[in-house]
């Protein structure tokens, strides 16, 4: 490089350090007296979202006991659906299926059975039960007595509801386990518009009423490998006469809310299903 070239590239570097200090300098003081300025642009607002988290609600039943339940509040005057836990959860099991739904505009209400979840109480508790029992014949004699009052809790869960989506309003059932039978035995008194039935516990006698109902579009899941709710759900299908019924049978063992915990899919084809059906 000959001497005036030298003298040139060095003039030119200077002054590339120059422009590159100053705008080192002048950034960082723009930025600062930009966010100290008040500005009269309106704040960016976020998209509303539907609230779905659920309400906890109280309602009593005839003999004065203090139910508890989860409201999960969709459209004001939209359909309802009564969700009914088994006999091994509570109403927390719902809060995936319960979100989704009121999401799609349908309220549901998902309940602690007498004895279980925030429904307990000194006299009616599964907990006390499950520690102080003996034998297993002893235990099973306990939650027979427990649940001898659920049929009409039911009753008064549904009535609730009805009272807060008025009359006209369709309402369907999400039964578990064992608490198919108890919305068996509130279709025989009240219009059901659809059921879903996760791998159903139910004696020969509770099967029997069932098939006294009339048709209503029914969704069954079970596990292929539990046989006993595996067969029930398929007799009951079977049985089932409306042609919006469907079927669902997983791999394995697993019952009532397992299923809907493992499978995180599903609570979604459910929720899909009941807002179809409450069309």
């Amino acid at each position: 490089m000959s001497k005036m070239d030298g003298m040139f590239y060095n003039k030119f570097l200077c002054n590339r350090l120059i422009a590159i200090a100053s705008l080192l300098f002048v950034v960082p003081f723009l930025s600062a007296q930009e966010s100290a300025q008040p500005t009269n642009s309106l704040p960016t607002s976020t998209p509303a979202t539907k609230e779905t988290a659920a309400q906890q609600i109280k309602f009593t039943a005839d003999d004065d006991f203090l139910l508890s339940g989860d409201y999960y509040l969709g459209d004001m005057l939209g359909p309802g659906v009564l969700l009914l836990h088994d006999c091994s959860h509570s109403s927390k099991s719902y809060t995936t299926l319960g979100e989704l739904l009121a999401k799609q505009g349908v309220n549901a209400l998902a309940i602690d059975f007498r004895g279980y979840g925030d429904s307990e109480s000194t006299a009616f508790s599964h907990q006390t039960i499950k520690h102080q029992v003996k034998n297993i014949v002893s235990y099973q004699a306990e939650v027979a007595t427990l649940s001898s009052y659920w049929e009409k809790d039911v009753l008064f869960a549904y009535n609730y509801l009805r009272s807060k989506i008025g009359n006209d309003q369709p309402i369907s059932i999400v039964a578990s386990g064992c608490s198919a039978r108890e919305a068996v035995r509130l279709a025989e008194k009240m219009r059901i518009h659809s059921f879903v039935i996760l791998a159903p516990i139910m004696s020969h006698m509770e099967k029997e009423h069932y098939k006294n109902l009339i048709d209503i579009p029914a969704y069954f899941v079970s596990s292929a490998h539990h046989a006993d709710s595996f067969l029930t759900a398929q007799e009951l299908f079977s049985w089932n006469g409306d042609s919006r019924s469907t079927t669902q049978v997983f791999k394995g063992v697993n019952q009532g809310h397992d299923l809907l915990r493992r499978n995180k899919f599903l609570a979604q084809n459910l929720a899909a299903w009941l807002n179809e059906m409450m069309k």
